[in-house]
């Protein structure tokens, strides 16, 4: 079924699904997903989707909500949250340095540069597109060639033992990335990123559960602490991560009519991970 058959609300695809349409499995459970207008369509790309649980434990209480995701390298994004039912109550969709956040529940849409403040406002960490992609498919956020690898060990508890491991460090920019690794060009399994200028923690994350087969195994679950919000963010794919073609057109989402632009970029109360998509405790 194509995306516009979707739109029009043709045909709705059962919840549960094993595999994600258009990254949007849940929101199809309850109302139709907001999709890209087929018509301005870009070629396909190779990318990923999942569809993940999400709970979030921070100074607000313990909140649970879903999230799924299309990603293609290097800088392409497309992440639906959703509550425990119900369509998507929060979209956010990056392509080639601009950012569109759409609120279905309120009808409003907002659209602007994809800058790490921006995006910490609708995601809620501080980072851009190209380093999101990064961080949910357990790559290096830096470019492709440029991830630097060197051996460390230090004395182990056991007498006569050493632990020995692999980082994986970026070049110095804007942030510093250091991630661990068990064995050269191995599964990262943990990484820190902090501020380029000031060192100050951004957030850390934890790697487990990497999917099975060839090519990159991605991450099945992630742990996610956000510094300065004092928060612990736990993703856990419930379906995939999965291979594929990805429309170009999931990144830039056409608006749907009588939505209402406002400044969600610079005013969205609670980002995705962190608030209104979630159900406290």
């Amino acid at each position: 079924m194509s995306a516009a058959g979707i739109e029009r609300g043709e045909r709705r695809i059962p919840c549960g699904a094993a595999i994600l349409a258009l990254a949007v499995v849940a929101a199809a459970c309850g109302r139709p997903a907001i999709v890209s207008d087929t018509t301005t369509i870009a070629p396909e790309a190779r990318g990923y989707r999942a569809l993940f649980k999400g709970e979030s434990d921070g100074p607000d209480g313990r909140q649970r909500f879903r999230m799924a995701a299309v990603l293609a390298s290097p800088d392409r994004l497309r992440l639906e949250f959703f509550g425990p039912v119900g369509g998507a109550r929060l979209v956010v969709a990056a392509s080639r340095g601009t950012v569109t956040a759409i609120v279905p529940p309120e009808r409003a849409w907002d659209r602007g540069p994809a800058e790490a403040g921006g995006m910490e406002r609708l995601i809620g960490v501080p980072l851009q597109p190209a380093d999101l992609v990064a961080l949910l498919t357990g790559r290096p956020m830096c470019r492709e060639g440029e991830a630097r690898q060197s051996v460390r060990t230090k004395p182990a508890a056991t007498f006569g033992r050493t632990l020995s491991w692999y980082d994986v460090t970026c070049p110095p920019g804007d942030i510093r990335y250091d991630a661990r690794c068990e064995e050269r060009g191995g599964l990262l399994k943990s990484a820190t990123v902090r501020t380029g200028i000031s060192g100050a923690m951004i957030l850390e994350v934890e790697y487990d559960d990497h999917v099975e087969g060839p090519g990159h195994r991605w991450p099945g679950r992630l742990v996610i602490r956000v510094a300065q919000r004092e928060t612990t963010v736990t993703l856990r794919a419930v379906e995939g991560p999965f291979p594929g073609r990805v429309e170009d057109g999931l990144f830039a989402p056409r608006i749907p009519d009588r939505f209402e632009r406002r400044p969600l970029l610079a005013s969205l109360s609670a980002p995705g991970l962190l608030g209104p998509t979630a159900d406290r405790e």
